[in-house]
């Protein structure tokens, strides 16, 4: 490429300088490169110009490394960027956005981020030799000592912090609930196996779990049956009546006292059980509307404890793209439909929500698509902003369902 020249422009009997426009400098810019021993302030060149070092101690290395990335603008950060600014640059390139951003706010100069920049992985792939030099470790062995001590300590801080977040007590509390359901299932059918030998005719007349195992707790002998017991369950007059009928009539065993004792006590024990579980269930609906309120009130508490524990958590769930959130839980019909070529599913979790299971059958793809998009929005502003977005989002809703 040849070179460009400025030229002289002639007006009256004055000259002027007209510099192209790609040759008029730019403000200079340098690279704010954060290290293991200390902060680093970089020419586009790539050579060092400004640092502010830590003490070589792990603990406050670890902390001010922490800081900086949740983009706060920590002393040594500020001491580079103060001396650099001194030496003449306005702006200044950062691996983060978060502490860029904070930066830009706080020293009132131009940011930029390069997360994958040559000129810091220049700085930190000969940081051995640097902090040597400038009498942060004594020699290498040294120098990985503190390396290991530093990670060490940042890892178990990223433990701590993931553990102590509510979201990862969701994810907990939800997985115990998935495995208790299974537990009841398992203990529901071996009970109506088990009493069926006494009365057959009850099992397909009564479906609800809870509601036969109340039944066995309640009466015991089949012969005892009547109608108060079944009051309070969801059981009309005349299918009360029919079961009583099918009761006195009975092809089922006769069975001693001794007998259907152990199967009350399983009918006990099955009852505790639902009850741990609504207990259980209402205290994942509270911390669901204290952790992400807007997805709680959109999804519903319950169903947005389950999506946070199948994305992994809170922040997981967040970052996904809405067709990610759409098939959530359908991930083994995914899979099944790519291998055989079948027609993929519509949706996954969601199809819990009633704005989807209420729709026909033609109409549910279109509803997983629009509900997972609000979703998507709702779980970014609960982790992200903490903005209130739940009248907004429900009433947008509402209208695509009108």
């Amino acid at each position: 490429m040849g070179h460009i020249v400025s030229r002289y422009v002639h007006i009256g009997y004055k000259s002027f300088v007209v510099t192209p426009l790609r040759e008029r400098s730019r403000p200079p810019r340098a690279h704010v490169v954060e290290t293991l021993i200390g902060v680093f302030g970089v020419s586009e060149g790539g050579e060092i110009i400004e640092r502010t070092l830590y003490p070589a101690d792990p603990k406050q290395i670890a902390a001010a490394l922490e800081r900086q990335s949740n983009g706060e603008v920590t002393r040594e950060v500020s001491e580079t960027v103060d001396k650099m600014i001194q030496r003449g640059f306005k702006s200044f390139t950062f691996s983060g956005r978060a502490l860029a951003e904070a930066v830009r706010k706080a020293k009132q100069v131009r940011t930029s981020v390069e997360s994958a920049s040559s000129v810091a992985d220049s700085v930190r792939g000969d940081l051995e030799r640097l902090a040597v030099e400038y009498g942060v470790t004594e020699d290498a062995s040294h120098f990985h000592g503190l390396s290991r001590g530093v990670s060490t300590l940042m890892a178990m801080r990223g433990v701590q912090r993931a553990q102590s977040e509510r979201g990862a007590i969701i994810v907990q509390a939800v997985q115990l609930l998935n495995e208790l359901d299974k537990s009841l299932n398992v203990l529901s059918s071996k009970l109506r196996e088990w009493y069926g030998l006494h009365f057959p005719e009850m099992g397909r007349r009564i479906p609800d779990h809870r509601d036969y195992a109340r039944i066995v707790m309640a009466v015991g002998d089949r012969g005892d049956l009547d109608l108060k017991v079944l009051e309070g369950m969801d059981v009309t007059e005349r299918q009360a009546k029919a079961l009583i009928s099918a009761a006195r009539d009975s092809m089922g065993a006769s069975l001693d006292a001794e007998d259907i004792k152990p199967m009350r006590d399983l009918a006990s024990r099955i009852l505790d059980l639902y009850d741990y579980r609504q207990k259980l269930e209402d205290y994942i609906a509270a911390t669901a509307r204290d952790v992400a309120p807007n997805l709680s009130d959109l999804a519903g508490p319950v169903l947005a404890a389950k999506l946070i524990d199948k994305a992994g958590g809170l922040r997981r769930l967040a970052m996904m793209p809405s067709g990610t959130v759409q098939l959530l839980g359908a991930e083994k019909a995914l899979f099944r439909s790519k291998k055989s070529g079948s027609r993929p599913p519509k949706h996954g979790l969601i199809f819990q929500h009633p704005y989807v299971h209420s729709k026909p059958k033609r109409l549910r793809g279109r509803a997983s698509r629009t509900l997972a998009s609000k979703i998507s929005l709702a779980s970014r502003a609960d982790f992200f902003s903490g903005r209130d977005l739940r009248g907004l989002l429900r009433k947008e809703l509402d209208e695509e369902q009108a």
